[in-house]
């Protein structure tokens, strides 16, 4: 009930306050101006971190009889927030800023806010300190287009109201409760387009809060300080992924970890083609699916969380792999490239990518090696932890090592085919009997089921395929996600030329079309799809076709018929007064050489 009465009336506070705040922002002229290290290109009225603070702090201060404690977290957020504000209104230095964090912080420390347990109470501290300091910074840096940071804070309360509701922790249901019924109200004002901007006052309050929100109290499932960090991490993954990945690709590129830029990850993938909105919808949906995962977890064994927590630290491996090779906005790389042709970043990024795609398979082959135990056994000892852990360190290096002769890492994931599953197939089985032969001659088959291995096998292959294939086919469903405009094209030829054709053009979001369908004479082909395109009809059909999908251009792709049935094609595709191209045959491209050229 309590938890209830702080959500609705942090969230009608902000629905209140943040239009009079806004009043006040553009009466007084505290306005955020376009910038060449800034997103938006229109200004806007700053000081929105007022409204979500003062929602946040009225109505927990109602709670205070109930909670003693609460006044620390209050205070330490109000002090934060000052910070914030004051450089909003008038430009703090970075180190001003990380001082005033660390002091606070320190602060919180003192009055009982520390991550545990542990046996080493010195370490705690530390990493209680970099915790919180890193957290407050983190979501700083995610506000960095409409409604992200917001949008984020609201779903991380949120899971962390049913984290605290689900442990007992009243506290922390209390406290999610209130911020999250503030985030949203200050959402509705703040999403693309936003009105308002929340500042450093908005964004380090919510830094802070968080993190000192999601470390409060004592987890019941957590044994150690791995578990007891696990389901914090998993809450607030994306910033925390956004602040690692920007550092390490500043790095890496030679520039300023602490500059202002549009290299982040929102940012990137608006450069790969998503709208605005879409971009900041999507890292909703991570940042949701990483927190039921850790919610669920909470309910079952603790190695499930660390399994979860494993596969979206794989697939966000992965995805920042991938972003890294997206072309930010006014990034460095950019002019790197330009410079070099792109031929040393493209070198840096293929090699950058081996190595991911190999941790990738570290992190597969301890997953399937732990998922083969909780089969078999319906749950995990401590006797079955310390199998795996004496077994892992073996099984890793043998396993990389057998994918790597077999020439798993040799290919590009996104052209991966049935060859490429035929060399998986083989490199998982040797591997996995070559395990059965060392491991047999280490422990003589102590501790170790021989269903296990079979499991392990079949669970290997699943996903070690599994993962390239996904990859693959994410690729080309953002591919044809992003061109949603361009030329209207119409493909005459369904066959394998076409199919290339079509593949081509889905890898190359540049060229500019947008593939509508096919036409070819097969009847057989007549209602079928080619990578979701369908074959409309005949050539008969073309100009009916033509008409009714308002098709701009024609690209005939049968490089094996004879030219006098290609004349043919080309004069009836000529008749729709549409542009055409035509797929060139293989002689053709022969005699660029000789400079015959090719014949259109």
């Amino acid at each position: 009930m309590k938890e209830l009465i702080g959500f609705s009336a942090s969230l009608a506070l902000c629905l209140g306050l943040t239009p009079l705040v806004r009043n006040l922002a553009l009466k007084f002229d505290c306005v955020a101006q376009p910038g060449k290290d800034r997103w938006h290109n229109m200004p806007t009225a700053l000081l929105g971190g007022v409204a979500l603070t003062t929602a946040y702090i009225i109505p927990s201060l109602f709670f205070l009889s109930d909670f003693p404690s609460l006044w620390v977290f209050l205070l330490g957020s109000m002090i934060i927030f000052s910070i914030g504000l004051y450089d909003d209104l008038y430009h703090l230095q970075p180190y001003s800023k990380l001082l005033g964090q660390i002091a606070v912080a320190c602060f919180v420390i003192a009055n009982g806010v520390l991550i545990g347990p542990s046996s080493t109470p010195i370490f705690s501290i530390f990493l209680t300190l970099v915790w919180i300091v890193g957290i407050t910074n983190a979501l700083n840096l995610l506000d960095n287009m409409d409604g992200l940071s917001a949008g984020i804070a609201s779903i991380a309360s949120f899971c962390l109201f049913i984290a605290g509701i689900s442990s007992g922790n009243a506290l922390m249901a209390l406290m999610a409760a209130c911020l999250c019924g503030a985030t949203l109200g200050f959402l509705w004002f703040n999403f693309f387009p936003a009105k308002i901007f929340m500042g450093d006052s908005g964004s380090l309050f919510l830094g802070f809060t968080l993190a000192t929100l999601s470390i409060t109290g004592s987890w019941e499932y957590a044994s150690n300080l791995f578990l007891a960090l696990l389901i914090p991490v998993m809450v607030l993954v994306v910033p925390i992924f956004d602040t690692t990945f920007v550092a390490l690709v500043r790095f890496f590129n030679g520039q300023a970890i602490s500059q202002g830029g549009k290299d982040h990850t929102s940012h990137r993938l608006v450069a790969f083609g998503l709208p605005e909105r879409t971009s900041v919808l999507l890292l909703y949906v991570i940042s949701l699916f990483s927190g039921v995962l850790a919610l669920v977890g909470l309910r079952y064994d603790p190695v499930y969380i660390s399994i979860f927590g494993i596969i979206i630290g794989m697939g966000l491996l992965y995805f920042g792999l991938f972003l890294s090779s997206v072309i930010a906005h006014g990034n460095r790389a950019e002019e790197l490239s330009k410079k070099s042709n792109g031929v040393v970043l493209d070198l840096f990024l293929t090699e950058k990518k081996r190595i991911g795609e190999m941790l990738i398979d570290c992190i597969i082959i301890g997953v399937a090696f732990t998922a083969a135990f909780l089969i078999r056994f319906d749950g995990m000892s401590d006797f079955y932890v310390g199998v795996i852990a004496q077994s892992l360190p073996i099984l890793i290096p043998l396993k990389l090592g057998t994918f790597f002769y077999f020439g798993l890492y040799q290919g590009l994931w996104r052209y991966v085919g049935i060859q490429d599953l035929i060399f998986i197939l083989k490199a998982v089985t040797v591997s996995s009997l070559l395990s059965v032969g060392v491991l047999t001659m280490a422990f003589r088959f102590e501790g170790h089921s021989r269903a296990v291995f079979f499991i392990d096998w079949m669970v290997l292959l699943l996903s070690v395929s599994g993962v390239r294939v996904s990859i693959r086919l994410i690729k080309e469903y953002l591919s044809a996600w992003v061109r949603r405009s361009g030329k209207r094209l119409l493909i005459v030829g369904a066959g394998d030329a076409g199919e290339i054709a079509l593949r081509e053009i889905n890898n190359n979001p540049n060229f500019g079309y947008l593939p509508l369908g096919f036409v070819d004479d097969d009847q057989e082909k007549v209602g079928r799809r080619i990578h979701g395109i369908p074959v409309l009809g005949t050539r008969s059909a073309l100009s009916a076709v033509c008409d009714k999908l308002q098709i701009e251009e024609i690209l005939v792709a049968i490089p094996s018929i004879p030219r006098s049935e290609l004349a043919e094609i080309l004069c009836r595709c000529r008749e729709t007064g549409r542009k055409v191209q035509v797929m060139p045959r293989t002689f053709d491209l022969a005699s660029l050489e000789t400079g015959l050229g090719v014949r259109f």
